[in-house]
């Protein structure tokens, strides 16, 4: 529940502490007091669009904190996994600056604005003018009904999701043997083309790399036999080549060898010529060695070809086309051998799938029952509480597949009016409808609220009377499962309050406050004297709000 609002800067509000206790909370106040300010500011610290032109003129920020105690276990453990830390009190911090910071905190830690919608739509259901967010949301519509039936469609529920894993699982198995018949015979013909492609290539490692030096090499031909043969010449064959130098040092120097300085030079010379001689006779191999032959460099070259092909197919590389042969050639056998496998799988999957549609069909069903039973008493609830001619429908259609939840799409349809067509909820039903709308299903579906505060504006909208009573009572007896927030104008909801915050406005020095003060039992009764009695109420109309209070309890 919400125990603590801590408002700062926001419209009209300087600066206001507001506490609230379990039970039913009524705000009170007059017309533009800023009663609805409060709920704003609820919704603002629980993610709702933020908006600059709230922050109180001539301040820079505006900020509010919301302590929630009593936390469900459902969103402790949501808490938990979203990784803050949560015993069993959550505060919830936002504040708004004029150049459009948004700082949030849960609990101290830095948090998002989706983050602290997921949390704030666990907490609270808001219904006023402008918002609602649970029951206008066709998404929860299922999640609703589905918790009105309880056991009623848990166990199929839950059959329906042991059917989907096991054939989940046997899709995957059809999947690793090629999947069905006719999709196996075209992975069979696809990889054995493949296979046989890359057998028929005849590569051999490194083979890639052989072809493209003989290619460079046979391009460069010409300049490689006229480059080799000057090398030689300069290297060896004319007397004035360097071998012959080195050899004519050499000799000068080999008498004086026994001049120790002289003798290692004359080695050191007679090295360099010993290494000339060889890079000559290397040079000799390579001019013999090269010739071009326009047929073997055609075929090198288509060579080449077909190896960048197959490369670019297969792999990038031909260690990588050799492997994806080898696993070719694997899968092939299991897919030859899987044949009787995969009769079997298909078999079971054949028996899961109609089994599926026949707990698909009995979950359907059980939803129709617990529907024409919804119907009937959400009806009713809104006659007792002055839509005499509202019309009820929850549409259940299918869906094309069966999911988790079956196959079924659930819409809550409403018409407020006689002789007007049913529609979408979201699409039919005005503030105040909505409001009381959202108070007959809470009072059907209360032992299983989808949060654990309710805030409820407009809700007394154009009622009066006994009807005023009856939804006093309604809105108490949500009370027993959930904390409500109610603003009202009608003394017959007042008298059910738990808990009474005035709301009033006030000026100093030039400037108006909103502010707020929580009332005791005798000001409760006052304030609502003054709802029927004027300013200054009378003793009689004083006796006539204890009274209303006296049967209220």
């Amino acid at each position: 529940m919400l125990q603590t609002l801590k408002i700062e800067n926001f419209a009209l509000i300087e600066n206001q502490t507001v506490e609230f206790k379990n039970g039913l909370n009524i705000l009170l106040g007059e017309t533009g007091s800023g009663k609805s300010l409060i709920f704003n500011s609820i919704l603002f610290a629980l993610g709702m669009k933020a908006d600059k032109t709230y922050i109180r003129s001539g301040k820079k920020f505006m900020k509010v904190d919301a302590l929630f105690v009593e936390l469900p276990s459902e969103l402790r453990q949501f808490l938990e996994d979203a990784g803050f830390d949560c015993e069993d009190e959550l505060l919830l911090s936002r504040s708004l600056s004029e150049d459009g910071k948004n700082v949030i905190r849960v609990n101290g830690q830095i948090a998002t604005t989706s983050m602290l919608k997921e949390i704030g739509q666990r907490l609270v259901d808001s219904f006023t003018q402008h918002e609602s967010v649970s029951l206008l949301n066709v998404k929860n519509h299922l999640t609703m009904l589905d918790k009105f039936a309880g056991e009623g469609v848990k166990p199929l529920k839950e059959e329906i999701s042991s059917l989907l894993e096991q054939i989940a699982e046997i899709n995957k198995k059809i999947k690793s043997l090629g999947g069905d018949e006719s999709e196996r015979e075209r992975l069979i013909s696809l990889l054995k083309y493949q296979y046989e492609e890359i057998e028929k290539a005849g590569l051999r490692q490194g083979e890639d790399e052989e072809v493209k030096e003989r290619l460079k090499v046979m391009a460069s031909a010409e300049k490689i036999f006229e480059a080799v043969s000057a090398s030689e010449a300069l290297l060896s064959e004319n007397p004035d080549s360097a071998i012959n130098a080195l050899q004519e040092v050499s000799n000068a120097l080999s008498a004086l060898s026994n001049i120790e300085v002289l003798s290692a030079l004359k080695e050191r010379l007679d090295s360099c010529r010993y290494e000339l001689e060889d890079i000559v006779s290397a040079l000799v191999d390579v001019r013999d060695e090269t010739t071009f032959d326009e047929g073997e460099f055609n075929a090198l070259d288509q060579r080449n070809d077909l190896i960048k092909s197959l490369c670019k197919k297969y792999g990038g590389s031909i260690e990588a086309v050799l492997e994806f042969a080898s696993k070719a050639k694997e899968q092939l056998q299991l897919l030859d051998e899987g044949q009787e496998l995969l009769e079997k799988l298909n078999a079971q999957k054949e028996k899961l799938v109609a089994q599926l549609e026949k707990v698909a069909d009995k979950l359907t069903e059980a939803r129709k029952v617990v529907a024409e039973e919804v119907e009937g008493k959400v009806e009713k609830e809104l006659r007792e509480l002055g839509m005499k001619s509202s019309k009820f429908t929850i549409q259940i259609s299918p869906l094309k597949e069966i999911g988790q939840n079956g196959r079924d799409d659930v819409v809550f349809n409403f018409s407020a009016n006689a002789g007007q067509e049913v529609k979408s909820l979201s699409k039919t039903a005005s503030g105040g409808e909505l409001s009381r709308f959202m108070l007959a299903v809470k009072n059907i579906f209360a032992e299983n609220g989808l949060a654990s505060t309710l805030l409820f504006d407009e809700i007394d909208a154009g009622i009066s009377g006994e009807t005023g009573k009856i939804v006093g009572q309604k809105l108490k007896n949500i009370t027993k499962f959930c904390q409500v927030l109610c603003i009202t104008h009608l003394p017959q909801v007042a008298v059910f309050g738990d808990n009474f915050v005035n709301v009033y406005k006030l000026e100093k020095d030039g400037q108006t406050f909103s502010e707020t003060k929580i009332l005791d039992l005798d000001e409760a009764v006052e304030a609502v004297a003054k709802m029927t009695g004027g300013a200054n109420p009378t003793e009689i109309a004083l006796n006539h709000a204890r009274e209303m209070f006296k049967d209220a309890r």
